[in-house]
C-alpha cells in the first residue's frame, strides 16, 4: 500500500519550471527594392516591416522560363559594357553556379543570411538579445546592395536598400513592451514573474518530502504494532 501511495504521488503534475526569456531583435529591417523592369510574370515583392522584425526578399515567377540568383561574385563575368565571346555561354551556364532556382511552384524567399551569402559586403548589423537596446544605442547606417538575376538569356540587376529603425515592440518573453526603453518597475515585476515557478517548484518538493516522511513514519508503526500483535499472539 506504502509504495502505491509513493508511486501516485510521484506521477503526479509535472513540477513548474523556470522560463527562458524570449529573444528578439533590437532593430526593424526594412527592404526597398529600386525601380527595375522586370519581364512579365517576374515579381519581387519585399516583406512587410510592420509584421516582422527580420527584413527578406520574395522572388515569384509565373512563367515557363527559369530565374536564376546569382551571387555578386560573378557580376564581372555577367555585366559586361561590352560582352566577350563567352558571355553567351556564361548566361547559358548560369544553372551551374545559381544560388536559387525560381519557377512558378518554387518562389525564393530571400532573408538577410541569404542576401548577405550572395553579397559578401552586405552586413548582418541586427541584434538578437533577450535584454532590450540601451537607450543610447547606434542605429546600423543603411547598406546598399542588388539582386543579379539570369532570366533566360537576359542579366537583370535589382538594387535594393536595407534601413533599420528601433524595435519598438521588443517583447524580452516577460511581457510585451510598448515602449523598449529600460523600466526599474517592470523589471522587478519581471524578475518576480520569472521566480515564480522556481518558488512554486521548490514548494512542491518541501510537501512532497513532509509527506513521504509521515508515510514513512506510519507504515513503521504499523509494522512495529504488527510484530508486537504477531509476539503476543505465539506467547498464547
Amino acid at each position: 500500500m506504502l509504495l502505491v501511495i509513493l508511486g501516485v504521488m510521484q506521477s503526479g503534475p509535472p513540477r513548474a519550471r523556470a522560463s527562458e526569456p524570449i529573444k528578439d531583435y533590437w532593430f526593424i529591417e526594412t527592404l526597398m527594392a529600386g525601380a527595375v523592369r522586370l519581364p512579365e510574370g517576374v515579381e519581387i515583392l519585399p516583406s512587410n516591416s510592420s509584421s516582422q522584425p527580420r527584413g527578406s526578399i520574395v522572388l515569384k515567377n509565373q512563367t515557363e522560363t527559369l530565374l536564376f540568383v546569382m551571387s555578386l561574385r560573378y557580376k564581372d563575368v555577367l555585366v559586361m559594357a561590352t560582352p566577350d565571346p563567352g558571355w553567351k555561354g556564361w548566361v547559358n551556364g548560369a544553372h551551374e553556379a545559381a544560388s536559387y532556382l525560381v519557377t512558378p511552384d518554387r518562389p525564393a524567399d530571400l532573408n538577410i543570411e541569404a542576401l548577405a551569402d550572395l553579397d559578401p559586403n552586405l552586413l548582418d548589423c541586427n541584434v538578437l538579445s533577450s535584454d532590450p537596446p540601451p537607450p543610447d544605442v547606434s542605429i546600423p547606417a543603411a547598406q546598399s546592395s542588388e539582386l543579379l538575376l539570369v532570366y533566360g538569356e537576359q542579366v537583370l540587376e535589382v538594387p535594393f536598400m536595407l534601413s533599420y529603425t528601433i524595435n519598438t515592440n521588443f517583447n524580452n518573453g516577460l511581457a510585451a513592451q510598448l515602449n523598449w526603453m529600460p523600466n526599474v518597475q517592470a523589471a522587478d515585476n519581471a524578475s518576480a514573474t520569472a521566480t515564480q515557478p522556481a518558488d512554486t517548484s521548490a514548494a512542491q518538493v518541501l510537501r512532497n518530502s513532509i509527506m513521504v516522511v509521515g508515510l514513512v513514519g506510519l507504515a513503521g508503526l504499523l509494522i512495529a504494532g504488527w510484530l508486537v500483535w504477531r509476539g503476543f499472539n505465539r506467547k498464547k
